[in-house]
Formats: structure tokens, sequence, C-alpha cells
């Protein structure tokens, strides 16, 4: 699975693209990213889901269309917010 992970010059990039997306910050998202809730959910995912999570991301479009969604932005304003 190491062929998959990104470099840290395309993480760099999903999170500039993601933040401007969300309307927050770098910093902002990298906090949430690295915060426990983010660490407890992604603790819960398959070697599958993953796979699959890192294959979507790799893809702008896929990206793109997973950001936009109505589930990404309400996940991102709770793990943003902190809200229960």
């Amino acid at each position: 699975m190491g062929e998959n992970k990104p470099t840290p010059e395309q993480i760099n990039e999903i999170l500039e693209y993601a933040s401007k997306k969300l309307g927050i910050s770098k910093e902002q998202l990298v906090s949430t990213v690295k915060s426990d809730e983010a660490k407890k959910a992604a603790s819960r995912l398959s070697q599958s889901d993953i796979a699959r999570f890192q294959t979507m991301v790799s893809d702008k479009d896929k990206l793109e269309k997973l950001l936009n969604s109505a589930q990404a932005k309400q996940l991102m304003d709770k793990l943003i917010n902190k809200k229960d």
C-alpha cells in the first residue's frame, strides 16, 4: 500500500484545495485533521475504505465531488466547530 501514499507536495495541494472549498484556513483544516475526532473516525475505516479514499483524493474531479457533497460539508462543520 506504500505506493499509494501521497507525497508531501500532493498533501499540501489537497489541503490548499480543500481549505479553499470549505472556506477555512489551511491551518484550521490541518488542526481538524489531526484532532482526536478525525483519528477516531479514521481508525474505524477498513483497508478497502482507506484504499478507496486514497484513490479518490488523488483524482481532482473526484476530490471536488467529495468536498462539495452535503455530507462532507456537514462533517467538516461538525469537526471544525466541535458540535455534537
